[in-house]
């Protein structure tokens, strides 16, 4: 069985990506290629998978359409589109697994072109545009969330919940470890900052300015683990130095699975991959969708909202003291809290990658 997952553009398309070929591996397949873009991320990320990578252009589709922008988009579309031909000519896979994002575009239509099988996947509530697009021609469609197949116009019979794939195997859940390991203390409660893969400085500036406030009410009673991303590492942990706030900061973290197990509350970005991760560890979030009108982590942040499990602020209502205080009430109410990661648990969905597997398999037979 020879299986291509495209996905790239963002770590919320290839973790799960990564997830699958980790159970489908582990299920005895051994031919299992991505299709990524030549991001420096993407690279990063699928480095250590230990499967054959090709890199396609780094190509979004523009929201804003004027001459130059399509011109450049439908030529990078198109050498895209040339390069799939080949990967797939040379695979000749079993099936084909789009993630979504631009690099899943031209692979799963060249696919389709060579009348293979296809399964889409969509992480977030809300389908991005080209898993919108893509959707009127696959096979399959597996979603995250039960709601999603209300945003796509296909019969009902074509579509899936499996939940989000999460690397199971790589969160490992014991606190006492995690501590030892981040050099924490656990007679304080530990708040972990997080701005998805690439770092946000609205979140990094706003969350440590609040951690200033906090430890300013509570001393050193609450520590923090902020991931800060490349660009605001050395300012960020200079600010917490200078204030003497009980912290550990990181551009990255390899063992996230350890800041999870520690966090009392996290404050997010609503990327799918890391709600349904934290979703996993049970914990309450704060969580700020990056910004923009046509930004679908919106609505992965209102869901969870809706459900218990988080709070939901957008940036503009949002400052360093309506975030220490929002933070403090839930840290200070022990039955707020303790709702909070029962109803973070239920939208856990640790057999997502199993379930996506089981889906991949089974189309495979159609080739």
């Amino acid at each position: 069985m020879k299986v291509i997952l495209a996905a790239g553009g963002s770590g919320g398309h290839i973790f799960p990506s990564v997830a699958l070929a980790r159970e489908l591996t582990g299920r005895g397949v051994k031919d299992i290629y991505f299709v990524a873009s030549k991001r420096r991320l993407d690279k990063s990320i699928l480095r250590d998978a230990g499967n054959k990578c090709f890199f396609l252009s780094e190509n979004p589709m523009p929201y804003e359409l004027n001459l130059f922008n399509a011109a450049v988009f439908a030529f990078k579309l198109f050498a895209d589109a040339v390069v799939s031909f080949f990967i797939i000519a040379a695979i000749r896979p079993d099936v084909v697994v789009g993630f979504g994002g631009y690099s899943s575009g031209a692979v799963v239509r060249c696919a389709k072109i060579f009348n293979l099988p296809v399964i889409i996947h969509e992480q977030n509530l809300v389908p991005g545009r080209a898993n919108k697009l893509l959707s009127k021609v696959v096979d399959k469609i597996a979603v995250s969330f039960p709601e999603s197949s209300d945003h796509f116009p296909i019969s009902p019979e074509r579509i899936v919940h499996t939940g989000n794939p999460i690397r199971v195997e790589l969160l490992a859940k014991d606190k006492i470890e995690a501590l030892k390991y981040l050099d924490l203390s656990p007679e304080r409660k530990t708040v972990l900052v997080m701005g998805g893969s690439q770092g946000s400085t609205f979140l990094n500036t706003t969350v440590s300015q609040a951690a200033g406030l906090i430890k300013e009410k509570k001393g050193d009673k609450v520590q923090f683990v902020h991931l800060t991303g490349k660009k605001d590492f050395e300012k960020i942990k200079q600010y917490y130095e200078e204030k003497k706030i009980p912290a550990k900061v990181y551009s990255f973290l390899d063992r996230i699975d350890k800041a999870y197990s520690v966090c009392d509350i996290a404050i997010s970005r609503s990327g799918a991959a890391a709600i349904f991760e934290l979703a996993y560890y049970a914990k309450p979030m704060f969580l700020v969708p990056y910004p923009g009108k046509k930004n679908n982590q919106r609505y992965n942040a209102i869901y969870f909202s809706r459900k218990g499990a988080a709070v939901y602020k957008e940036e503009g209502d949002l400052a360093s003291g309506s975030i220490a205080e929002e933070v403090l009430d839930i840290l200070d109410d022990p039955a707020s809290l303790d709702k909070m990661c029962k109803r973070s648990g239920l939208l856990s969905n640790p057999q997502a990658g199993e379930k996506l597997a089981d889906e991949v398999i089974k189309l495979s037979g159609k080739k």
